[in-house]
């Protein structure tokens, strides 16, 4: 269960790593915070399943 979850993180930190790539190369203003903010989901995902696995690892 682990490792599902920690393929999870790795697969919203790379979105999240893409996003920000983006929003770097956007022409537009409003393309360039989209791109951040949904980079900053992104990140806010991988973040809640690195929570959870150490939550599962301290139980």
């Amino acid at each position: 269960m682990t490792s599902e979850l920690e393929s999870k993180v790795e697969k919203y930190e790379a979105r999240a790593a893409r996003c920000e790539e983006q929003a770097r190369e956007a022409k537009e203003k409003s393309q360039q915070n989209f791109y951040e903010v949904l980079a900053g989901y992104y990140r806010n995902l991988a973040t809640d399943f690195r929570n959870i696995i150490e939550k599962r690892k301290s139980a």
